[in-house]
């Protein structure tokens, strides 16, 4: 969190280091703390302070609700509203697919919004109202979605690709993490019928030494993006590791996926509901990947079908129903407060 005590906001920027570095230890820091006993702890070491926290900045702008993205802060604010002299909603938008952390699910909650059905049922069996959830998938950023007819020709001119070949999208979210050195080698290192789009994010060192790498399919090597949309309807497939928000941007945009990695804890269901689904792979392994990635560019029923349950499974409107829902609740609970002066 942007506020709060230094020690929440110190522990919060070992993230991406921590998955970046050692995906293990990461694992062992979420299946420990999603115990009721670590959990408990948790909010008794952390609680004061980020309640203060919460309490200020509810003092500053007086909101209706409060919007919560994060599972260790549910019950702290929760506790913060009750403190806060007026009543106002708490609303938590969960951003894992399948499976999730136990601080998710707090009963209390005026609304819960899921992003799966299976999700829905994990929330429900925690012990959340039925009628307090609902389901409205991820939120991604309202431009993602399907191309529109010709679109995806016109956009591969505009990067400067060939129209006709089968391209690849591979991406390491905003840190270019997920082994992308070796999945562009596999891919483009001998010459293909396919050319590939490698986006490094930040990780400018991963970008320097693909650029440099000579490869024999032609292959864009890109760094930081903030037109990840446009780069999704110009290619054909995704590959990625299982994070959600990979996953609910494809998805959006129709896009089949190749899973090549999780991380352990609430990323290892997704892997199951993409394949499941059967809008993706799983191909953790470099010569699976080339293999997968083969059938798919011969343009057949596997990919076709692939893209058509991608977009069913889509919620590419959800920013827009989950911002409905939380002015519905503010109308409420600010009726409410005009009624009881």
């Amino acid at each position: 969190m942007a506020q709060g005590p230094a020690v929440v906001r110190r522990l919060t920027s070992l993230y991406s280091p921590m998955i970046q570095r050692s995906r293990v230890a990461w694992g062992a820091v979420y299946h420990t703390s999603n115990t009721k006993p670590t959990f408990a702890a948790i909010r008794a070491i952390f609680g004061r302070g980020v309640r203060k926290a919460t309490i200020d900045l509810i003092k500053q702008h007086d909101p209706d609700v409060v919007l919560s993205v994060h599972p260790l802060l549910n019950h702290m604010t929760y506790q913060a509203i009750k403190q806060s002299g007026r009543p106002r909603a708490l609303m938590t938008v969960i951003t894992d697919l399948v499976d999730f952390h136990r601080g998710w699910t707090f009963s209390r909650a005026d609304l819960v919004v899921v992003p799966t059905e299976l999700a829905r049922k994990v929330a429900i069996r925690r012990r959340v109202p039925p009628d307090r959830v609902k389901l409205l998938g991820l939120p991604v950023d309202l431009r993602f979605r399907p191309p529109a007819p010709g679109e995806k020709q016109a956009l591969r001119r505009r990067f400067g690709l060939d129209e006709s070949r089968f391209t690849i999208l591979i991406v390491g979210g905003a840190a270019g993490a997920g082994g992308m050195l070796k999945q562009v080698r596999a891919l483009a290192s001998e010459p293909q019928q396919w050319q590939v789009v490698a986006v490094c994010g930040r990780n400018e060192k991963l970008r320097r030494r693909l650029v440099q790498e000579g490869l024999a399919t032609p292959t864009l090597v890109l760094g930081f993006v903030d037109y990840m949309p446009e780069l999704m309807r110009a290619c054909d497939v995704t590959v990625t590791k299982a994070g959600p928000g990979a996953i609910a941007e494809a998805l959006a945009t129709g896009l089949p996926l190749v899973i090549t990695g999780f991380l352990p804890g609430q990323e290892s269901p997704n892997v199951d509901f993409v394949v499941k689904s059967g809008v993706g792979k799983f191909s953790p392994k470099d010569d699976e990947l080339l293999e997968e990635i083969r059938v798919l560019a011969e343009g057949g029923p596997t990919w076709h079908e692939m893209s058509r349950k991608a977009a069913e499974l889509a919620h590419p409107y959800a920013s827009s129903d989950i911002a409905r829902e939380c002015l519905l609740l503010a109308a409420r609970y600010r009726a409410s407060a005009q009624a009881s002066r």
